[in-house]
This record gives structure tokens, C-alpha cells and sequence, in this order.
């Protein structure tokens, strides 16, 4: 209906898409190896080379190829599994999940509540239709009926989910903490990242519902998005919903190719040319974007009440533990 276009996207990459340090290593083959026919360097001497001739992982998104197919077709999007290797244990992450992730060039106002809006529009309209019959009474039984009822009401909603900036989010926070001490057992504070015991007091208690944060600190997310005028926040945005935290993620790209090299090369240093491509997107021309990610295993159990992702998924697989 709004004329995205399905892209396959690779899972093996040369790129840390969040530059977080969490993508998995896929493992150098000995020479010995019947497949290591190839060498970037064929005098060398080491018992192990690079099957790709440089370091490749397993993807931890989809968005930097989505970005550059986006270039070409203008709205594109990919339902796909992601990897991330880092040891969290909480009931919110895998190892490995699906994500749903899409781009578009825009020529409106370019606003990340722009992208708020198209979000919610399309959460409500996809999800509206599994929250109604024997399916869905099926999932939900024995489970509490309240919070479908919220999940209900959340969707089917006239009015727009609440918007805030990171800011305010922290001063309502702060102002919790000192009306009630020992609130938070990790202390607010701009600049700080929000734990999830602060996007669930925000969800399930200031908002009653689902709710946009954005504006985040610069110095709080990847190095792609697009700084904003005060020089110290970005175009982003977290879509956080009660009982499971963090839905999506999404922000306005960086399109300005002075800015964003300046990014690159604080994130990345010597490492820059493994990412020149993409900042080669901007330098020969293209077109201001934006686009999200949302995880499908939280989607699942926002809309199924299941308060673990492990059993949104049929082999999940986290830090510690795979099964088959």
C-alpha cells in the first residue's frame, strides 16, 4: 500500500552497521582448508586467510545495503535474521532474531516524528487485525486480560501515542527519583543511557502506554544519524511499549557528507575504508532518508503477552545456550 519494495539483503558482511563492537567473527580457514584457494596476499606465510579476503561477520542489520538499494528505488524494506554477539541475559534479547527494517528517501519535511507517524500507522494497521478472534483468544488464555485489553486499546486508538523528547523523558525521571529515593537502582541523568527499569516506569506508569523518545544524545547512538541544529542530540527516535521495552528503533539518516565523514572517522579511525562506500552514497550524490528497525520476536510478544522473547521464537539461541 505505500510502495515498498521487498530487498534481499546479505547476512555476511564487511560492516558493524551499529559500530557497537557485538557483530560475530566469522572464523579465518586454515590453509590447509580445501576452500582456501584464495589469498589477498599470496606470499604470506600465516596458517590461516581470510576466505573474503578481508574480516567478515554475521550482519547485526540490514540497514547500511537497505540504504544503498534505497538510493536506487526509494522505499524498500526486508524481513530478515540479525545477529548480535553480546552476553545479555535479560528475557529481552537473542543472539539471534528477525528484524524487520525499511528505508525511504523523502522530499516532505524530513522530521523524525515524521517517521513516528509512519511507524505507528503501520502498527496499528497490521496489528489490529491479530488481536480479534479464536486465534487470538487462543494466545491470550490464562494470560492477563488487562494488559490485552491495553495492547487493544493502544491499537485501536484515534489519538496519536505520546511523544517526548529524550529530555524530557530524563527531567520526569529525575523528578521521580527525588520525590520517591530509591526509585531507580541506576541513577538518571542526561547523557545516560535509559535502562530498561526507565522505559518501563515511562511505558507502564508516566504514559500508560506506548510511547515515542526521541532526540537522543549523540554520544548515545550510531554514528549514522543525523545530528540535529543544538549539535548535541539526533534525529532519532525509540518506540518503547509496556512490558517489553523497545519495539523499534529508527531515526533521519545523516545525508551531509562532511558531517557524517567527521562521524566516521572518530568512530571508525583506521578503519574508515571498510566504510567508504557508504559515505560514498552521499558524496556522488543521493537523497535524504530515513527508516527503522523493529525486532519481530518483541512484536510477537507484545501482541501475544509473552514477557521472555526466548518463546516468541522456536530455537532460540542466546549467550551460553544453543540448542540443535
Amino acid at each position: 500500500e505505500q510502495g515498498f519494495i521487498y530487498a534481499h539483503t546479505p547476512i555476511l558482511t564487511g560492516n558493524d552497521a551499529e559500530g557497537a563492537g557485538e557483530a560475530f567473527r566469522i572464523a579465518q580457514l586454515p590453509n590447509t582448508h580445501p576452500a582456501a584457494t584464495y589469498s589477498s596476499d599470496p606470499s604470506s606465510s600465516t596458517d590461516n586467510i581470510e576466505f573474503f579476503s578481508r574480516p567478515a561477520h554475521l550482519t547485526v542489520s540490514h540497514q547500511l545495503h537497505l540504504e544503498a538499494i534505497a538510493t536506487s528505488l526509494s522505499r524498500v524494506y526486508t524481513l530478515s535474521p540479525c545477529f548480535r554477539a553480546e552476553p545479555s541475559q535479560t528475557g529481552r534479547h537473542l543472539a539471534e532474531f528477525w528484524m524487520l527494517e525499511a528505508e525511504w528517501a523523502f522530499g516532505g519535511s524530513g522530521r523524525v516524528l515524521d517517521t513516528c507517524e509512519f511507524v505507528e500507522a503501520c502498527l496499528k494497521s497490521v496489528v489490529s487485525g491479530a488481536m480479534d478472534g479464536a486465534d487470538a483468544d487462543v494466545l491470550w488464555k490464562g494470560a492477563d486480560q488487562a494488559r490485552r485489553s491495553a495492547v487493544v486499546d493502544a491499537i485501536g486508538s484515534a489519538d496519536g501515542w505520546v511523544r517526548m523528547t529524550y529530555t524530557d523523558a530524563v527531567q520526569a525521571l529525575e523528578e521521580h527519583q527525588r520525590n520517591v529515593p530509591g526509585a531507580f537502582q541506576y541513577e538518571p541523568g542526561w547523557g545516560r543511557a535509559l535502562q530498561s527499569e526507565h522505559e518501563r516506569w515511562i511505558a507502564e506508569t508516566l504514559v500508560k502506554g506506548p510511547v515515542f523518545i526521541t532526540d537522543y544524545p549523540k554520544s548515545l547512538k550510531p554514528f549514522y544519524m543525523r545530528e540535529n541544529e543544538d549539535g548535541k542530540t539526533v534525529g532519532c527516535f525509540d518506540l518503547i511499549v509496556p512490558h517489553m521495552g523497545e519495539l523499534v528503533g529508527g531515526s533521519v539518516r545523516e545525508e551531509r557528507a562532511d558531517i557524517l565523514e567527521g562521524k566516521m572517522k572518530e568512530n571508525f579511525g583506521e578503519g574508515l575504508s571498510e566504510y567508504q562506500w557508504y559515505l560514498d552514497l552521499r558524496s556522488f550524490g543521493g537523497a535524504p532518508h530515513m527508516g527503522f528497525g523493529m525486532g519481530f520476536e518483541r512484536l510477537v510478544g507484545w501482541v501475544g503477552g509473552i514477557d521472555n522473547v526466548r518463546e516468541s521464537i522456536p530455537f532460540p539461541r542466546w549467550a551460553g545456550r544453543m540448542l540443535l
